[in-house]
C-alpha cells in the first residue's frame, strides 16, 4: 500500500460553520422517525423547527453531540462501520446540495477536489482529507481529531470518532463514484479499527476489498485525479453552483432579515455568542449590528432572551438533565442565576415549569381525546 506519493489536495471538513442538513440526511438513512429526530436536535440545544429548515446553521460540537446520541441509540449488535457500508447506495453526491452540482459539473477531478474543500460548511465533514497521487493510485486519507463531550466516557467518543471517520469516508466514496462516473470501484479501503462482528452481513456485496487494523482510513483508486476533464464538466451549470455555495456559506441570504439571521447563529452555539462574536460571523460591526436590529424593532439582548427561553424549555422537557445541568448548558455559571433569568423569561421557576409540563404530558397519556381538545 506504499510508495511515493504527491499531495493534490488536503484541507479539513470540520468546519465549526455548517448547516444541519447533514444531520437530518443522518436521520434518514438511520430511519429516526420525526419524533425522534426532534427529541435528538432539542437535546443539542437546537429549535425543533431545524428538522423543516435543512439550510439552519448548527456549530460542530453540536453536530458532534447529535451523533454521539445516534451512535447512542444503535443497538449493540450493529456496529457503525457495518450501518454506513450499508447506508452508502443511499448518500450520493446530490445530497451536498448545491456544492455536490458545483463539483459534480466541474471541469476536472482536482478543479472538484478544490470546491469540496473551499467550503467545507457546506460539505458538513468531520475529519481532516489528504489527498496524495502515487504512480499507479490516487489515495483520499481522513483523520479526526478527538473530540471533548462533557460527561462523555472514552468508549464513547471511541465510537462516537469510529462513526465519523467511517461516514465521511462512505459518503466520500459515493461522491468520488459520482464525479469522475466511471463507476470503477476502489483497489480497496483501509479503516483502522477491528472488523466487526456483524461485518459479514455487508462484505458480500461489495465490490472492493476492506483492510481493518490498518494505519488510516483510506480510500485508493487506480485512476489519477488530474486535469482529465469529466464527463460530466459544463462551465455554466458549474458557475452558478459554485456562485449559490459561496452565497450560502456566508448565510447572507437576501431573503433572510438581520432578526432571523442572528437568532440562527444565537441558536447555533451552546452557551450563544455575545454581541460582538455575533457581529463578526455576519461580517460587521457591533454598532451597525445594533443599529439594524434597532431599525427592525428589536434588540441583541431581546432575541437572546427569546432563544435561551425555548432553548431552556426544550431541555426541561428531558428529564434525565437537573436544572443545574441545563443552566450549565445555557451558560450560567450558578444554578440561582439560571433560575432567576427562567422566571423572568417565563413567569415561573424551571422545577415548577417541568411539573407543570409532566402533570400535562400525564394527562395527555391518560386521557389522549381530551388533552386532543385542549391543544
Amino acid at each position: 500500500m506504499g510508495g511515493e506519493s504527491t499531495v493534490i489536495a488536503r484541507g479539513n471538513l470540520a468546519s465549526s460553520r455548517r448547516i444541519v442538513a447533514g444531520v437530518l440526511g443522518q436521520f434518514r438513512f438511520l430511519a429516526l422517525d420525526d419524533a425522534g429526530a426532534r427529541q435528538v436536535l432539542t437535546n443539542a440545544g437546537l429549535p425543533g423547527r431545524a428538522l423543516e429548515e435543512p439550510d439552519f446553521p448548527i456549530s460542530l460540537q453540536q453536530e458532534l453531540q447529535i451523533c454521539a446520541d445516534l451512535v447512542s441509540r444503535l443497538p449493540a449488535e450493529i456496529s457503525p462501520i457495518r450501518l454506513l457500508f450499508q447506508a452508502r447506495h443511499g448518500m450520493g453526491i446530490e445530497n451536498l446540495g448545491v456544492i455536490g452540482m458545483a463539483m459534480k459539473h466541474a471541469a476536472t477531478a482536482v478543479d472538484s477536489l478544490g470546491v469540496c474543500l473551499a467550503y467545507p460548511e457546506l460539505t458538513m465533514g468531520h475529519c481532516r482529507m489528504v489527498v496524495r497521487r502515487q504512480p499507479a493510485l490516487s489515495l483520499f486519507s481522513f483523520h479526526m481529531d478527538r473530540p471533548l463531550l462533557r460527561d462523555a466516557d472514552e468508549a464513547t467518543i471511541d465510537r462516537l470518532v469510529e462513526y465519523c471517520v467511517v461516514l465521511d469516508l462512505s459518503t466520500s466514496l459515493r461522491n468520488i463514484e459520482d464525479v469522475s462516473g466511471s463507476g470503477e470501484p476502489p483497489s480497496w479501503v483501509s479503516l483502522p479499527y477491528p472488523e466487526p462482528a456483524d461485518w459479514g452481513e455487508v462484505a458480500g456485496d461489495l465490490e472492493f476489498p476492506v483492510h481493518f487494523t490498518a494505519g488510516e482510513a483510506c480510500i485508493a483508486y487506480p485512476q489519477a485525479f488530474d486535469d482529465t476533464p469529466l464527463p460530466n464538466a459544463n462551465p455554466l451549470l458549474y458557475k452558478m453552483y459554485a456562485s449559490m455555495a459561496e452565497k450560502m456559506s456566508r448565510m447572507l441570504a437576501e431573503d433572510v432579515g438581520i432578526e432571523e439571521r442572528v437568532m440562527r447563529w444565537l441558536w447555533a452555539y451552546t452557551p450563544p455568542p455575545k454581541r460582538r462574536e455575533v457581529a463578526g460571523l455576519l461580517a460587521m460591526s457591533e454598532r451597525n449590528l445594533t443599529r439594524q436590529l434597532t431599525r427592525a424593532g428589536t434588540s441583541y439582548s431581546g432575541l437572546l432572551a427569546r432563544v435561551q427561553s425555548e432553548r431552556a424549555r426544550n431541555f426541561l422537557r428531558n428529564p434525565e438533565l437537573s436544572v443545574s445541568e441545563i443552566g450549565y448548558r445555557l451558560g450560567y455559571a450558578e444554578p440561582a442565576a439560571f433560575t432567576r433569568a427562567f422566571t423572568h423569561w417565563t413567569g415561573t421557576s424551571p422545577l415548577k415549569w417541568r411539573k407543570r409540563h409532566q402533570a400535562s404530558q400525564d394527562a395527555a397519556v391518560e386521557h389522549p381525546a381530551a388533552a386532543g381538545l385542549t391543544r
